[in-house]
C-alpha cells in the first residue's frame, strides 16, 4: 500500500512538471507539441490565445486548441470550452454544448469547475435546475471555494432550488468576509438593511456597502449611494449619493483620469522651450512627440472638448506606429466615448493591440472587457489580427 501511495505521488508529481514546463514553452514550441497531439500543449497554447500571453488575443483560436485537447478528456479545456460556448465567444453561442463541456469538466470535482457548471444551471432557471445548481455550490463550498459559498447563501436568501433560511446565507456571507470577498460584503450588507435574518443596522450596511464599493463593486455602490441619500446610517449627503450613483454606471469613477504615461519616458515637459520643443516634434509627426501631447491635452484640469478630441487624434497616430501607451489610452477614449463616438469594438481591439505591447492597465481591461458583448469581442479581435497583417506583423509581439 506505501509503495502504491508513493508511486501516486510521483504520477502527481510527474503531471505538475509537466504542466509547469508546458507554461515555460515558448508559443512556437507549444504549438509544435500541440499539432503533435499533447492535451497539456493544446490547453496551455489555448489559455495563451484567451489570456493573449505572448500572442494576440484571439477566442476563436483558444477554442480551437480547447475543443482538441476537450476530445482527448482535457478536464481544464472542457471547462474553458464549455464557458466559450456559454459566453458566445470565439464560438456561437451554444447552452447545451455549454453544458455537455461543463458537465465533462465537473466529474474531475474540481471546485472552480463545479461552480461555473452550477452558474450556468441557476441562470437556465427550472426547479430541476436550481435544485442541482445547490448541490454543487455546495459541494465546492466544502472544498473551501468562497465564491460558491456566497452564490449558495444568495439561493438560501431568496429560497431558490432550497428551503429559504437566512441563517444559513448569513452564515456562508461570513465565511466569505475573512477573504474580504466584496460580494460576501455586499450580500451580508443587504441581510443587514432588510433585517432579514438579523436586527436591522443600517450602519453596519454602510460598512459592508463601502468595504464592497472600495473594491469596485458597481451594487455595492449603488446600495451605499441609497443610505447616503436617504441618510440611513450614515449622514444624508446627496452629492456623496450622486457620485455613488455615476460610479456605479461606470463600474469605476471616471473622474480619476486612468489615462497611462509612458514610464519609459522622461517627464512631461516642464518649461516653455520644453513644451515648444514637443509640439514641434508632434508638427512632425514624431510619435513619441504625438503621445505627449495626448497627454499633456487629456491631463490638463480645464481640458476642453477640443483638446480631449485632438488629444485622441495624437494618440491615434502614435498607436498606429505602435506605441503602446497611446494605445491603451486610445481605446479608453473609445470606451468611455471621450474626444470620440462610444464604440466597444475599437475600444476593445485597441486594448488588444496595448496588451500585445505589454503596456496596457489590468485594471482598465477588467473594467471593460464586460462591457462588450461576445460579437464586439469577436469582432474587435478579428479586427485586431488584419491590423496586425496590414503593418505586416505577427499576431505574437
Amino acid at each position: 500500500m506505501m509503495r502504491l501511495r508513493f508511486l501516486a505521488v510521483l504520477a502527481l508529481l510527474a503531471c505538475a512538471s509537466v504542466g509547469m514546463a508546458q507554461q515555460g514553452l515558448s508559443i512556437a514550441n507549444l504549438t509544435q507539441a500541440a499539432e503533435g497531439g499533447d492535451s497539456a500543449a493544446q490547453t496551455e497554447l489555448g489559455m495563451r490565445h484567451l489570456t493573449g500571453d505572448g500572442t494576440l488575443q484571439n477566442h476563436g483560436t483558444a477554442a480551437q486548441w480547447f475543443e482538441r485537447a476537450a476530445q482527448s478528456g482535457n478536464a481544464e479545456a472542457q471547462n474553458q470550452l464549455g464557458r466559450l460556448y456559454h459566453a458566445g465567444r470565439g464560438v456561437a453561442q451554444d447552452t447545451t454544448t455549454a453544458l455537455h463541456w461543463l458537465e465533462a469538466a465537473a466529474t474531475d470535482g474540481n471546485a472552480e469547475y463545479l461552480f461555473d457548471l452550477a452558474s450556468v444551471l441557476e441562470g437556465e432557471g427550472g426547479q430541476a435546475n436550481l435544485t442541482r445548481a445547490a448541490d454543487l455550490y455546495r459541494t465546492a463550498s466544502q472544498n473551501g471555494h468562497v465564491p460558491s459559498m456566497i452564490s449558495l447563501g444568495v439561493l438560501y436568501q431568496e429560497g431558490t432550488g432550497v428551503p429559504q433560511n437566512f441563517a444559513e446565507s448569513k452564515r456562508l456571507y461570513e465565511n466569505g468576509l475573512d477573504s474580504g470577498h466584496p460580494r460576501a460584503q455586499n450580500n451580508l450588507g443587504l441581510l443587514y438593511v432588510r433585517g432579514d435574518g438579523v436586527e436591522q443596522d443600517y450602519a453596519r450596511a454602510a460598512e459592508l456597502f463601502a468595504a464592497a464599493a472600495e473594491q469596485g463593486l458597481p451594487q455595492a455602490m449603488t446600495n451605499l449611494g441609497v443610505l447616503y441619500e436617504n441618510g440611513f446610517g450614515v449622514p444624508q449627503d446627496t452629492a456623496r449619493a450622486d457620485a455613488l450613483y455615476r460610479m456605479a454606471g461606470a463600474g469605476a469613477p471616471h473622474d480619476t483620469g486612468g489615462f497611462q504615461y509612458d514610464p519609459r519616458l522622461a517627464p512631461p515637459p516642464q518649461t516653455a522651450d520644453a513644451l515648444q520643443a514637443v509640439k514641434d516634434a508632434a508638427a512632425a509627426d514624431d510619435p513619441v512627440a504625438r503621445f505627449q501631447m495626448g497627454w499633456l491635452l487629456v491631463s490638463a484640469p480645464d481640458a476642453t472638448f477640443e483638446d480631449i478630441r485632438a488629444a485622441r487624434t495624437h494618440f491615434e497616430s502614435a498607436a498606429d506606429r505602435g506605441h503602446g501607451p497611446s494605445m491603451a489610452n486610445l481605446a479608453l477614449m473609445y470606451f468611455r466615448g471621450q474626444g470620440a463616438p462610444q464604440d466597444f469594438v475599437l475600444g476593445h481591439m485597441w486594448m488588444l493591440m496595448a496588451q500585445r505591447a505589454g503596456t496596457v492597465n489590468p485594471t482598465l481591461t477588467e473594467q471593460f472587457s464586460t462591457a462588450a458583448t461576445p460579437d464586439q469581442i469577436n469582432e474587435a479581435e478579428d479586427r485586431g489580427k488584419a491590423f496586425l497583417e496590414q503593418k505586416g506583423m505577427s499576431v505574437s509581439p
